[in-house]
């Protein structure tokens, strides 16, 4: 079988039995079922008034489909080298939607004395005074830990973004090494990774509809903006630019990773 022969037998491999439809990947059903369901709850909750409480309401439950999601993974716990006291990831750039950045600022409002929100906000104006506007690549912007990691730990843990709960590793040490290495490969389970990575998607076309911005933020930037600006909800509602210059700056995804089994 000459090169010519082999590409046209991988593509029909991946076409169905007629040679026109795809067949999708187990992962590509999964995240296409949980961005429709997210999307379905999200419409019903928005449709219900634009306010603070229905975006909040809408992370809330985003959060709450990925997690039902989650207690039928395939993978043993066992397979993962997450857990308390590593914080590789945390010393990343974190990119998600406005939506979750106000729910952060509200619960932060909400649990924290305004002695330890202030203290929060200066960790993030610190941290944000020195990755601001800063390309994602490890040439451009190296490692910080997040202005929410304290005494290595993540002291949102609860209100995390969906991106946070989505990453997962199968080795610690690759984690450490690739906050150095542009090119360590890494493996890691990708029923975690789409179930989150499809819950926020299905934000993002909930958001559509109603005229929403749905852009990608970087964590620092944004999360500054809410926590300085109690109104900041209101005003991203009204269409407000509120946001403007805390866009996400994500490299292209690196092509040595590698994921466990999607049974």
């Amino acid at each position: 079988m000459n090169r010519h022969e082999r590409r046209a037998a991988a593509s029909g491999a991946r076409r169905g039995r007629n040679g026109d439809m795809p067949i999708a990947s187990p992962a590509a059903e999964l995240h296409q079922q949980i961005v429709d369901a997210e999307r379905r709850l999200g419409s019903e909750i928005l449709s219900k008034g634009l306010s603070p409480k229905q975006v909040y309401d809408l992370v809330d439950g985003a959060v709450a489909l990925a997690d039902s999601y989650m207690a039928r993974s395939p993978t043993s716990p066992d397979a993962l080298a997450c857990g308390r006291g590593c914080n590789h990831c945390c010393h990343r750039p974190v990119g998600t939607t406005a939506p979750s950045v106000l729910r952060i600022a509200a619960a932060l409002r909400e649990q924290l004395t305004e002695a330890e929100f202030a203290q929060a906000l200066a960790r993030v104006v610190a941290l944000d005074e020195k990755t601001h506007g800063m390309p994602w690549t490890l040439a451009e912007r190296p490692p910080f830990p997040c202005a929410f990691l304290v005494d290595g730990a993540c002291s949102i843990y609860v209100d995390r973004p969906l991106v946070c709960r989505g990453w997962n590793s199968a080795d610690a040490e690759v984690c450490r090494r690739a906050l150095a290495e542009e090119s360590v490969e890494m493996r890691f389970d990708l029923y975690q990774r789409t179930t989150f990575a499809a819950a926020e998607q299905g934000i993002k076309v909930a958001l559509g509809p109603h005229g929403l911005d749905a852009t990608d933020l970087e964590l620092t930037a944004a999360i500054r903006v809410a926590m300085e600006n109690p109104d900041a909800c209101e005003r991203w509602l009204a269409g407000q630019p509120v946001f403007a210059g805390c866009e996400g700056k994500r490299p292209p995804a690196p092509a040595h990773r590698r994921s466990l089994p999607l049974a």
